[in-house]
C-alpha cells in the first residue's frame, strides 16, 4: 500500500480530495475520520503558504484511475496540531483483471502532493542505490528492480537502454553473474565498477559438479554463502569507451575467486595486462557466480534508477558436464524473485510466443505477478503479417495479467545510443516505420525505453519513500542488537595497543639472545656433517680374485685386520684409532669408530660380512642423524674393476698412460651422495633454530599463550623459516652441484700432502696382503696402525719392505693403486671444502639474516608493522582468545559500519541531502516517536 503523496499544510487552506470512486482497491475499514473538506476540482493536494502557522495534517488523492490495485491510503506524517493521522486500511480487490493504464496520462508524481517527493526523486533513488552497495538488503528488505528473463530475451539491449550507456551485448559478456546498475544524474559522467563478494567457490575433488549437487540447501553449488560479505573496489572511469573491457574483466575476476581481483583490473593487473581477454574468459576457475559486479554510472540526462540484471535461464548447454548450472542459474532467478520489495521486469520477445517464456512461468508460479512490469522486446522482430492479437490482448491486461502492466521496446542491433531513441521514437510515436502494426497506437504511453525508464524510476523511489520509515527503524533496531553482540563478546585487555607492542618488543629481545646463543655453540653440527662426509670416502677391496683373503680399507687414518688362513673365511678384527691426526686446516680426521676391517672373498671379488664375526668385526652405524648414510661408500670397487675401467677408458694409440676421465669419473661418483647428509645437516639446523625462536616466543608471550597473538606467531614464525629453509636449499644445492660436476683444486700443497698419506697407507696394505698370499707372512698376524707405531718400529717397517720387494717384485696393481690415492686424497680434500662451505652459508648468511628480519616480518605478518585506519581491530583480533570469537567481533564491527553508513545516508535524505523536501524527514520522524523509546538510541561506544 503506497501513499499518492505526502504534503505540509503551511496556510490555514484545507486540504480536500475527490470523492470519485477507486477502479481497483476499496476503504474496508477507517480507523479516524478527517473532518469535512471541500471537494478540489483536481483531485490533487494543494500546496499552502509558509507563512500560516496553522496545524499541519495529511491528505491524500484517491484518484478513480489508480492503476492495478494500488493503495492510495497515505503515508504517516507528523501533526503540529492534531494528536495524530487518519489511518485507513486498504486492500486490493484480487478478482479484478490487471491491465496496462493506457489511459492514464499523468504521472503519478504529476499531481501537486507528489511534487516534493519528485523533486527529490534522485536524491531518494541515490539512497537506495547506496543502501543496496553496502549490502543492507541482505538483512533488511529493501524496495529493488529486478530485470529477469529467457536467454536471448534482449536483456542486454534493453539494460544499455535502461543505463544510457553502451554496455556489451556480445555472448556472454554480461550473463555470468548477476550485475547491479545504479544510474544517476551528474555534471560530469563516471563510472565505478565494484565487485561484491557474498559466496566463496569451494569445488570437490575433481571439480566434476552433478546436477544432484544443486539443492535447496545448496542452490548455487559449489558457491557457499561467507558470513561476512566483501565489497571490494574494481576501477572508476571517465571514459566511456572503457566500460566494455572493464565490465567483462570484472567478471572474469568475479569467476576467478581464488585469485586476487586487483590481478584482472585493465591497465594494472598482471593477468590483465599480459593475457588476451577472450583467452581468460575462456579459462575462469567457475563457470557462473552468484557473486555482483556493481556499476554505478554518474553523468547528465541519465535517470535515477537501481537495477539487478540477473543471467538469462536456460534449458540446455552445450557441454553436459554443465548441465547443474540450468538448476543453478534458475535458482539465481527464483531468489531474487521471491524478494517480497523486488518489482520484477519480465522480459518477453516478440519473435517468440509468450506462452514460451519459462521466467514468466516462474514469477506467476512464485505469486510475484503483482508486482512484476511485464516488457515486451524485439518489437521489430514481430513477424509480417501475422497474428497480433494475442499481443494486444496482453497490453490490454487481458491475457499473461501482470500487475504493473506491459511495456513494448524495439532495440535492432548495430544501432548507437541516439540512434535507438530515434528508432523508437519514429516506430512508437511518429508511426514512420511501416512494419509497426496500427494495433498498437493506443499504447505509445506504454512503447519505447524512455517511457520506461520514467515509470521505473518514480515507481522505485515512491516505493523506498513508502518503505522509509520501516527501513529506517529496522536500521536502527540492527544496530542496537549489533552492539548488544558486540558488548557479550570475552573482555579485551584494557589497551591493547600496548599489550601487543609489548609482547612485540619482549619477543625481538628475546629471539636476538637466543640466536646469538645458538651461533656461539654451534660447534657439534657442522663437525658430526664434516665427519658423515669423510666416512662417506670410496672404499677399495685391495684383494684380486687370484688371492685368498679380501681386504677392504675404509678409513683414512689408521686399517687393521687379521687374517684367516682359509681361503673363504676370514676373522675381522678391528682396532679404532685413538690419537686424531690434524689436516691442513686443522680439523680432526674422521671418526675413529669406522676403521677398516678384513672381509671374505666371494669368487668375482665381492665382500660379504661374515654372519658369524664377533660385534667388535660389525661395522658401527654413523651417529644420528647420519646413520642413514653408513654403507655409503661400501665395497667401490676392486682393483681389478678400476684397471678394467682405465682400458676401456685409455685413448686408442695412447699405451702406458692414465687417462684423465678415470680420475673424473669416480670422484664425481664419490661425491654424488653428498646431498644427502647435506639436507640432513640442513633440516637439524632449521629444527634447533625453531625451538630456539619457539622458546623466546613462549618467554616473551607468557601470559598470552591462550591468545590469538601467541597461535598466529607461531604460525608465521614456522612458516618464515620454512620460507629461508627453501632459499638455502637452493643456495646449497648449487655448492652441491659445484663439486659434483666437475674436479677442481687449486689448493697443491693440501692435495699433494693427502696423496701421498694416501698412497703410503694403501701400499701398506698391498704388501701385507701379498706378504700374506704367498705364505711369507702368518694369516694370523695383526696389521698394526701406522699411528700407533713408533718412528723406530716404521723405520724398522719400512726397510723390511724394500728388502721383501726384491722377493714380491713389483706390484701388478701398482697403477690402479696410484689411481685409487689421487681419488681418495681428492675426496678427502672436497669433502673438507665442502662442509667448511655449507656451514659458512648457514652461520654467515641465514642464520644472521633469519636473526636480522624475524622481528621485522613477524609484525608485518600480523598486521602491526603500519598503522592503518584498522589497526584497532587488529590488536583486538590478536587479543582474543578464541579465533571464532575474533571473527564474529569483526563481522559484527563490520555490520556495525555498514549499518551506520546506511543509517548517516538515510538521514541525509532528510536533512542535509532533501533540503526542499522536509516531508521526508517528517515520514521518518513519525517512527521515531511513535513509541519506539530506547530501541532507537544506537550507542556508538566502542566494545
Amino acid at each position: 500500500m503506497a501513499p499518492r503523496g505526502v504534503a505540509r499544510q503551511r496556510n490555514a487552506t484545507q486540504n480536500s480530495r475527490s470523492s470519485g470512486s477507486m477502479a481497483s482497491t476499496e476503504i474496508l475499514a477507517i480507523k479516524q475520520e478527517p473532518s469535512p473538506v471541500a471537494p478540489i476540482a483536481d483531485r490533487s493536494v494543494s500546496l499552502l503558504s509558509d507563512t500560516d502557522n496553522a496545524s499541519s495534517h495529511l491528505a491524500a488523492d484517491y484518484s478513480s484511475r489508480a492503476p492495478f490495485g494500488r493503495s492510495d491510503a497515505p503515508t504517516p506524517s507528523e501533526r503540529l496540531g492534531e494528536p495524530g493521522p487518519m489511518m485507513r486500511e486498504v486492500r486490493p480487490r484480487r478478482n479484478l483483471p490487471a491491465y496496462s493504464p493506457v489511459t492514464l496520462d499523468e504521472s503519478f508524481f504529476d499531481n501537486n502532493s507528489y511534487q516534493d517527493i519528485g523533486k527529490k526523486l534522485k536524491a531518494c533513488n541515490d539512497t537506495l542505490g547506496e543502501l543496496q552497495q553496502l549490502g543492507v538488503s541482505h538483512h533488511i528488505q529493501l524496495p529493488e528492480l529486478v530485470l529477469v528473463g529467457d536467454q536471448s530475451a534482449g536483456k542486454s539491449s534493453l539494460m544499455s537502454g535502461l543505463a544510457n550507456l553502451e554496455l556489451p551485448r556480445s555472448e556472454g559478456a554480461c550473463t555470468r553473474c548477476p550485475l547491479h546498475i545504479r544510474v544517476s544524474r551528474s555534471s560530469d559522467w563516471s563510472c565505478r565498477v565494484s565487485l561484491r563478494k557474498d559466496y566463496a567457490y569451494q569445488p570437490p575433488a575433481g571439480d566434476v559438479i552433478d546436477e544432484t549437487d544443486v539443492t535447496q540447501q545448496n542452490p548455487f553449488f559449489p558457491w557457499v554463502k561467507v558470513s561476512n560479505n566483501r565489497a571490494l573496489e574494481f576501477k572508476t572511469m571517465n571514459d566511456r569507451s572503457e566500460i566494455e573491457d572493464v565490465l567483462r574483466w570484472a567478471q572474469i575476476a568475479i569467476l576467478n575467486d581464488d585469485k586476487n581481483h586487483e590481478l584482472f583490473i585493465p591497465g594494472s593487473g598482471a593477468i590483465a595486462t599480459s593475457t588476451p581477454i577472450a583467452e581468460a574468459a575462456q579459462s575462469t576457475r567457475a563457470k557462473f557466480s552468484p557473486n555482483i559486479v556493481s556499476l554505478e554510472i554518474k553523468g547528465p540526462e541519465l535517470p535515477d534508477l537501481s537495477f539487478y540484471d540477473m543471467p538469462g535461464i536456460f534449458q540446455n548447454t552445450a557441454d553436459s558436464r554443465d548441465n547443474y548450472l540450468v538448476n543453478v542459474v534458475r535458482n539465481l532467478s527464483t531468489e531474487y524473485i521471491q524478494h517480497p520489495s523486488a518489482i520484477i521486469m519480465c522480459l518477453i520477445p516478440m519473435n517468440n510466443d509468450a506462452e514460451n517464456s519459462s521466467t514468466f512461468s516462474l514469477t506467476r508460479r512464485l505469486g510475484a505477478s503483482d508486482r512484476t512490469i511485464g516488457v515486451l522486446t524485439k518489437a521489430d522482430k514481430l513477424p509480417e503479417n501475422s497474428n497480433n492479437e494475442p499481443w494486444v490482448k496482453i497490453m490490454q491486461g487481458l491475457t499473461h495479467q501482470t500487475g504493473l502492466g506491459y511495456f513494448i521496446t524495439s532495440r535492432p542491433k548495430d544501432r548507437d545510443l541516439e540512434d535507438l531513441k530515434e528508432w523508437e521514437d519514429k516506430m512508437f510515436h511518429k508511426h514512420l516505420v511501416d512494419a509497426w502494426p496500427a494495433e498498437f497506437r493506443g499504447f505509445e504511453k506504454r512503447c519505447g525505453v524512455e517511457n520506461l525508464k520514467g515509470f521505473l524510476s518514480e515507481r522505485l523511489g515512491k516505493e523506498f519513500v513508502k518503505n522509509l520509515p520501516k527501513i529506517k527503524q529496522k536500521v536502527i533496531t540492527s544496530l542496537n542488537h549489533i552492539k548488544r553482540e558486540l558488548a557479550s563478546l570475552p573482555e579485551l585487555p584494557e589497551n591493547v595497543e600496548s599489550e601487543v607492542r609489548s609482547a612485540m618488543m619482549k619477543f625481538a629481545e628475546s629471539a636476538r639472545a637466543g640466536v646469538d646463543g645458538f651461533l656461539e655453540s654451534f660447534n657439534n653440527p657442522p663437525a658430526s656433517f664434516r665427519d658423515c662426509l669423510l666416512d662417506m670416502k670410496p672404499k677399495f677391496v685391495l684383494k684380486d680374485r687370484t688371492d685368498s683373503p679380501v681386504v677392504e680399507i675404509s678409513d683414512d687414518e689408521s686399517e687393521a685386520g687379521s687374517v684367516a688362513g682359509n681361503k673363504r673365511r676370514a676373522a675381522v678384527n678391528r682396532t679404532p684409532s685413538k690419537r686424531p691426526r690434524n689436516d691442513m686446516n686443522g680439523a680432526a680426521t674422521p671418526s675413529a669408530s669406522f676403521n677398516g676391517y678384513i672381509k671374505p672373498e666371494e669368487d668375482r671379488g665381492s665382500v660379504t660380512p661374515q654372519a658369524s664375526a664377533s660385534p667388535a668385526a660389525r661395522r658401527v652405524m654413523f651417529p644420528e642423524p647420519y646413520a642413514a648414510f653408513s654403507n655409503v661408500g661400501k665395497s667401490f670397487r676392486t682393483l681389478r674393476a678400476v684397471r678394467e675401467e682405465i682400458q676401456a677408458k685409455t685413448i686408442s694409440g695412447m699405451p702406458n698412460r692414465t687417462p684423465d676421465k678415470i680420475f673424473q669419473d669416480l670422484v664425481k661418483e664419490a661425491v654424488k651422495p653428498w646431498n644427502g647428509p647435506m639436507e640432513v645437516f640442513l633440516k637439524q639446523t632449521m629444527s634447533s633454530l625453531q625451538t630456539v625462536l619457539e622458546q623466546a616466543l613462549g618467554k616473551a608471550l607468557e601470559n598470552l599463550k591462550k591468545r590469538s597473538i601467541y597461535k598466529e606467531s607461531k604460525k608465521h614464525i614456522r612458516q618464515w623459516l620454512n620460507e629461508h629453509h627453501q632459499q638455502t636449499r637452493e643456495s646449497l644445492a648449487q655448492l652441491y652441484h659445484n663439486e659434483s660436476s666437475q674436479l677442481l683444486t687449486f689448493n697443491n700443497g693440501a692435495f699433494t700432502l693427502y696423496q701421498k698419506e694416501a698412497l703410503d697407507e694403501l701400499q701398506r696394505f698391498r704388501y701385507h696382503m701379498r706378504m700374506v698370499a704367498a705364505g711369507s707372512a702368518p694369516s694370523s698376524r695383526t696389521l698394526v696402525p701406522w699411528e700407533s707405531l713408533s718412528q723406530d718400529m716404521r723405520d724398522k717397517e719400512f726397510k723390511k719392505r724394500e728388502a721383501d720387494s726384491a722377493n714380491l717384485g713389483p706390484d701388478p696393481f701398482k697403477r690402479e693403486v696410484e689411481v685409487i690415492g689421487y681419488v681418495r686424497a681428492y675426496y678427502r680434500l672436497a669433502a673438507l671444502r665442502f662442509a667448511d662451505s655449507v656451514a659458512q652459508c648457514l652461520m654467515c648468511r641465514m642464520i644472521p639474516q633469519i636473526r636480522m628480519e624475524l622481528s621485522y616480518h613477524l609484525e608485518e605478518k600480523l598486521g602491526v608493522r603500519n598503522a592503518g585506519p584498522d589497526i584497532q581491530a587488529v590488536y583486538e583480533r590478536l587479543l582474543e582468545e578464541d579465533p571464532a570469537i575474533a571473527m564474529k567481533r569483526a563481522n559484527l564491527k563490520n555490520q556495525r559500519e555498514t549499518f551506520t553508513k546506511a543509517l548517516m545516508s538515510i538521514q541525509e535524505l532528510e536533512t542535509g541531502g532533501a533540503e526542499d523536501t522536509p516531508e521526508l524527514s517528517q515520514v521518518t520522524q513519525a517512527v521515531t516517536e511513535g513509541g519506539y523509546g530506547d530501541a532507537m538510541h544506537v550507542d556508538e561506544d566502542e566494545a
